[in-house]
Parts: structure tokens; C-alpha cells; sequence
């Protein structure tokens, strides 16, 4: 949207659905002997569905849902490889100050993807959850600093760690 599209809806918020569809093709190189591969040799696919409802002026909720989708590995390592889809839903609580001064406070939940190796069903079922923080600060009208921070909750299958974000970004014209 136009500079001005944006201005007129930050004055007069409404609900934004969206949709994107990610997909990761079968790249780089692949060698069925080995572990370990810089490519990969399936094809994986995530849908999502997106809300941005506005609930004042100054704050909106927004959520997000969507699974990957994986296809399967024939040549993987160990025996042909299957694996259910990872479901995912996140959730944001967003406070605008003003235009690009921002902070958010942010949760999601992941499930799914048991994998089936070589006949064998895995017990790797992902049941995890993350919760944290997110506050963009601009300065000298195109820069911004952006700092986050998110630590697990629920972590059933997985490594269980806490993220820092520190990032800076510039609009380019």
C-alpha cells in the first residue's frame, strides 16, 4: 500500500486477513550416505492465515495459523522418511505509541511432526511453546532499533533456550 493508504488506515484501523504460502524446494547438495546435508531432499510447504484486528487506536491483536506441510524422503539416511505436519499458531499483543515507535508482547504454540523412519514411528511429537517481548524504537526518521526477547514455556521435545534479538533497520528509497 501507498504511503497515504497506510497514513488513512493508521487514522481509521480496521481488521486485515491475509494469507502466504512458503515453500522450500528440494536444493543444494544431497547425498542419501550421509547424516548430515547442506540441501535437502523433500519439499516442504506452509500455508498461514493472518488477523490484524485493531482494538483502538493504540492497540492491536494480532494472530497468525499455519502448519508445514512436509513431503516425504525416500533417500534419507537412515530409511524413507514421513513426517506429519507441524502445526503453529502466534499471538501478538501490539501498543503503537506513534508511527514506528512500537512494543508487543508475543506467544506462540507449535505441535505436531512425528516422523515415521524406515517403518519406525518416532516418539518426537513437538508440543512447545514460547512467550516474550518485542519494542521497535525509531530515530532520525528511517532508522529503528528493534529488541526482543522470548523464552520457552512448554518445551516437550526440543532444546528448551531463551532468544535475544537485537536488530537495526533502515527504510531504503
Amino acid at each position: 500500500m501507498s504511503v497515504q493508504e497506510f497514513q488513512a488506515l493508521r487514522a481509521n484501523p480496521r481488521p486485515i486477513l491475509g494469507a502466504s504460502i512458503k515453500v522450500l524446494l528440494p536444493t543444494g547438495r544431497y547425498d542419501s550416505g550421509r547424516l548430515l546435508n547442506v540441501g535437502m531432499n523433500r519439499i516442504a510447504i506452509k500455508p498461514e492465515l493472518g488477523l490484524a484486528l485493531p482494538l483502538s487506536e493504540k492497540w492491536i491483536f494480532e494472530t497468525e495459523a499455519g502448519a508445514w506441510i512436509f513431503g516425504d524422503d525416500p533417500d534419507f539416511f537412515t530409511g524413507y522418511r514421513e513426517q506429519a505436519p507441524i502445526w503453529s499458531a502466534e499471538f501478538h499483543l501490539v501498543r503503537r505509541f506513534r508511527p514506528g515507535f512500537w512494543a508487543s508482547l508475543d506467544a506462540n504454540y507449535f505441535t505436531g511432526g512425528r516422523q515415521r523412519i524406515g517403518g519406525v514411528r518416532l516418539t518426537d511429537v513437538q508440543r512447545n511453546a514460547k512467550a516474550g517481548f518485542t519494542l521497535v524504537v525509531p530515530f532520525k526518521g528511517r532508522h529503528a532499533v528493534k529488541l526482543g526477547y522470548s523464552t520457552g514455556v512448554i518445551t516437550e521435545f526440543g532444546t528448551d533456550f531463551d532468544q535475544f534479538l537485537l536488530s537495526y533497520q533502515t527504510v531504503l528509497k
